[in-house]
């Protein structure tokens, strides 16, 4: 992700955010695998996130001293989705304009701007460079903050595994380019707020919540994210066990030891 969006950010253009993306699917030596391995990598992190989530859960590793690690990991799902959001935005086609209304459609319910963000996309002005400059920012500082996030998701942790094994990290990689090459990314019509059309292809990796968010009151899609996200971070107290009495101490049982040398190293 960080080395095909090194090379997507310098092609891209904030002055006509649709047509470079165009240009880069449309390029067939570099731009279309490109773009492919950047947009199909985006959509396996979400399903590694997701399979670690279910594993931690599932092993009870969310209280005690890893507590910090599960607060922290929600907080780095939520500016995962938040760049996934951005960065769908940024290509300005049906499906990034819906997510882009969406999104307004909540901040205007709350009292933070002056104006509501929905003018911006009623079509009775063109689209102003700062915000798809906005969306850029937001779509590169959000992983670069998140680096400081994953040391605080790891601190308390004894031996961290940040990278799988060379085998699988390789085989991922090939196989993400492979997929770009045979199956190119989407490319959906650029937005147009005159302009209806009947389906807009959905991306339920990043856009799962806009189907019920949509379909719901503002009150009822925020109260339903905030009860989400108070589920999430009180995951650490609903999953932590009673303490009785004192522990007794670890030992060592000779007819199971092999010598690892876990025991010296904890």
């Amino acid at each position: 992700l960080i080395l095909t969006g090194l090379y997507l950010l310098v092609v891209y253009r904030v002055s006509a955010p649709w047509e470079s993306v165009a240009r880069l699917q449309a390029d067939p030596w570099i731009g279309r695998w490109m773009r492919g391995v950047h947009r199909y990598a985006s959509d396996a992190l979400v399903v590694a996130v997701a399979a670690h989530v279910l594993r931690m859960f599932a092993q009870a590793r969310g209280w005690g001293a890893r507590t910090l690690a599960w607060t922290s990991g929600v907080l780095l799902l939520f500016l995962l989705l938040i760049s996934g959001w951005t960065g769908f935005v940024m290509v300005w086609d049906t499906f990034g304009a819906q997510l882009a209304m969406a999104g307004a459609r909540l901040f205007d319910a709350l009292p933070i701007l002056s104006e509501p963000v929905g003018r911006t996309f009623a079509g009775d002005r063109e689209i102003p460079s700062a915000f798809f400059f906005l969306n850029l920012f937001l779509h590169v500082a959000l992983p670069l903050g998140a680096g400081v996030g994953i040391w605080l998701h790891v601190s308390r942790i004894a031996r961290p595994t940040l990278l799988p094994p060379r085998p699988l990290m390789w085989g991922i990689g090939l196989g993400l380019l492979a997929l770009a090459l045979f199956v190119p990314a989407p490319l959906p019509p650029e937005a147009d707020p005159f302009h209806y059309t009947a389906t807009v292809p959905l991306n339920l990796f990043y856009a799962f919540w806009l189907p019920l968010a949509s379909s719901l009151p503002v009150w009822a899609a925020w109260a339903g994210a905030g009860a989400t996200l108070g589920v999430a971070l009180a995951i650490p107290r609903l999953t932590r066990r009673p303490r009785e009495g004192s522990w007794s101490p670890s030992v060592v049982d000779p007819r199971l030891c092999t010598g690892c040398e876990q025991c010296p190293k904890d």
